[in-house]
């Protein structure tokens, strides 16, 4: 027996975008609009599931969700929903495309509730009862399944924020400083999942590539899955047969699309849409060089972590008092969690990874598989950085609160969850 035979899989979509003519709500991703509601709909936000399980009934699920992270509230809420389903924090993994255009007002965590808005419980459970929506509606279309997977190399698609070469809204080129890949590398490597059953007919697809969905400026004021869902919905035209396609962030937290903010927001929407479709064309046309992927099996593992003491950079890095760690994060634990789907491991990290923090993690995984970083997912706690970029500052560094062990911190983790999918 051919070893994909073994599996099946469904794949759903469902759209997720609230009504701001019916109910006034924030956007995520940027403080700098000054808590103000959106204003309407550019286009839809989704999420896509893929739910799979071998013939022993061992199940799987996958969520993309075009938000701008996973709050432990919103992980609660679908997983409790789910839970009747055969779903559980080991089994199922809830990621964000990270578009900082998206809703928000589903995490009632104080430092972000300070950021970007009040919480809102009827957000929530809008968002919670669709994502977990779409998650159901993909078990119930599992069928006879098989995976091929494609890797290529793509250049001129992403650079490094960390880069003194990088400016917003500005080609390299047009910077004072020129761009420096070799000390400030980013990832590459696009790589695509396809699914299709045993006909060949296309089922879905999974795109993963490393790059901040932020195109579209603070100066954006209407809801947006940013480059991912045109990305998404490209593919899926392509692919026919209402076949769904997931995007999964990588080693996003120094890594930046090309191009990214503009003057105006007319011109940004045309890049995005750009942008978008380029990079849809990558992954279909590697898609050609697909390979099948073997499926001896699946296994998948959540390790909660206990959150260290806070460290607060720009106060001489002041470390908090526990009892005030709770102002940054709302639960002592966080989920670091890997799935591992035959010769595919997916390593689901809590924050934004740099991408030498990323390369790091990847040693770590079993020999002879691909190790896709999965990023923002189940949980977030910031950015996530080595020890020399904590020390060089900026923007990432303030932003991480776990110090300058922050790296042997997410290894340590990492190693954890990737223990029980060996």
């Amino acid at each position: 027996m051919n070893v994909n035979n073994s599996l099946i899989v469904g794949a759903a979509k469902v759209d997720i975008t609230p009504d701001p003519q019916e109910k006034q709500f924030l956007l995520n991703g940027y403080g700098d609009r000054k808590k103000l509601p959106a204003t309407g709909v550019l286009d839809r936000v989704h999420a896509r599931a893929i739910v799979g399980s071998d013939r022993e009934g061992k199940l799987f699920g996958l969520v993309s969700a075009d938000l701008c992270w996973v709050s432990n509230d919103l992980h609660d809420e679908v997983s409790k929903r789910l839970q009747p389903h055969g779903f559980d924090e080991h089994n199922l993994m809830l990621a964000a495309t990270h578009t900082h255009s998206s809703f928000g007002g589903y995490d009632r965590t104080f430092i972000i509730k300070r950021l970007f808005g009040k919480f809102d419980k009827e957000i929530l459970e809008h968002a919670a009862s669709l994502i977990a929506q779409a998650v159901v509606e993909a078990k119930n279309a599992m069928r006879p399944a098989r995976l091929e997977i494609a890797v290529e190399q793509i250049a001129n698609m992403n650079r490094s924020r960390l880069d003194p070469a990088f400016v917003f809204g500005a080609d390299e080129t047009e910077s004072a400083v020129r761009p420096d890949p070799e000390r400030y590398p980013v990832d590459e490597r696009l790589t695509v999942v396809r699914i299709v059953e045993a006909d060949s007919k296309p089922i879905g697809a999974v795109v993963h590539f490393a790059a901040h969905p932020t195109i579209l400026s603070p100066k954006n004021m209407k809801v947006s899955a940013d480059f991912p869902g045109v990305l998404c919905s490209r593919m899926e035209e392509a692919l026919g047969s209402e076949a769904v396609a997931l995007y999964l962030n990588g080693t996003l937290g120094d890594t930046a699309p090309v191009p990214d903010w503009e003057s105006d927001v007319e011109t940004e929407i045309t890049d995005m849409k750009d942008y978008g479709n380029e990079l849809a064309d990558a992954a279909i046309g590697i898609l050609e060089f697909a390979k099948p992927l073997p499926i001896e099996r699946i296994a998948y593992n959540t390790t909660p972590v206990r959150i260290p003491r806070v460290i607060v950079r720009q106060f001489r890095r002041l470390k908090l008092p526990s009892f005030l760690s709770k102002l940054v994060y709302s639960k002592k634990h966080i989920p670091f969690q890997a799935m591992r789907i035959g010769n595919l491991v997916l390593l689901a990290i809590p924050g934004e990874l740099t991408t030498e923090v990323g390369r790091e993690l990847e040693k770590l995984c079993p020999e002879d598989t691909r190790c896709l970083v999965v990023a923002p997912a189940n949980s977030y706690v910031g950015y996530l950085v080595t020890p020399q970029q904590y020390e060089d500052g900026g923007y990432a560094s303030d932003t991480c609160f776990f110090g300058p062990n922050t790296l042997d911190f997410v290894k340590a983790s990492a190693q954890e969850a990737l223990s029980g999918v060996r």
